[in-house]
């Protein structure tokens, strides 16, 4: 079996300060995991940012180089962020639009295929390939949990960035920027400048995706089907079992419908 070939992506500006509108507006209804060290406005926020950018360049990769209609849970969500996710990130299929403008109930996608966006920066010694063939999917164990549990959505995707370029440093925001970006959209301009967002996270690599079937599979056959990382225990998920982007396409729901269908 062929490793993936992951995908290099840049994230359109105007779709960036989506990103970064969506990060502000869950912010403080957000729980980091346990074990986490304290973390400051400027960097918590960084974070989400990274994780939101990730998904935008998940939604344009399918829509503009796939072709695939596709719509992120945070465009149709109706509960003014406050709610914990509902397990996906981005819904996919022939449907997607049609579903996202009738829908009465965004965390449900009906007839769609879901993916869990998992984003990261890439280990400070890791190549692109080296992680492809030694890393795996960011799941996290929590105690007790199963991996069934822990991956609720029909696929998952790893999106990486570069170590360096994405360290923040010490740049810094003030909450009136936050509070300004969450009442309209072009005041989050001064976050993309003050965190210099499209510099850093502009870029990312689409690295691979996989079934949670065959990631459940696989975890089946493991002994010891966790390892931990700085103290948080994760799931053994390799991404070398992994697909590339494009063989997303190759997925029965995801065709598109027949004339006439």
């Amino acid at each position: 079996m062929s490793l993936p070939q992951p995908a290099g992506w840049r994230v359109r500006p105007e779709h960036a300060l989506a990103a970064i509108e969506w990060a502000c507006k869950k912010l403080h209804y957000s729980i980091d995991r346990p074990n986490m060290n304290p973390r400051g406005l400027s960097e918590s926020l960084d974070d989400k940012i990274m994780g939101d950018m990730a998904t935008v360049a998940v939604v344009e990769y399918l829509r503009y180089e796939l072709k695939l209609p596709a719509v992120a849970y945070d465009q149709v969500r109706n509960d003014n962020f406050q709610s914990p996710d509902p397990g996906w990130d981005v819904a996919i299929g022939p449907t997607a639009y049609v579903w996202a403008k009738n829908t009465d109930d965004p965390a449900t996608p009906i007839g769609l295929v879901t993916a869990s966006v998992r984003s990261s920066r890439l280990p400070r010694s890791d190549t692109l390939t080296k992680a492809v063939q030694t890393r795996d999917f960011k799941i996290f164990a929590p105690s007790g949990s199963s991996i069934e549990d822990c991956i609720t959505a029909d696929v998952e995707m790893q999106v990486y960035y570069d170590y360096h370029r994405t360290q923040l440093g010490q740049r810094k925001i003030l909450p009136t920027h936050v509070k300004q970006c969450i009442q309209e959209r072009p005041f989050c301009n001064q976050i993309m400048q003050g965190l210099e967002i499209q510099e850093r996270y502009g870029v990312c690599y689409l690295t691979a995706w996989n079934f949670k079937t065959a990631i459940v599979q696989h975890s089946r056959t493991l002994s010891e089907p966790c390892w931990a990382s700085y103290g948080k225990r994760m799931w053994l998920a390799p991404l070398r079992l992994g697909r590339g982007m494009r063989e997303l396409l190759t997925i029965p729901r995801l065709k598109k419908l027949e004339i006439g269908n």
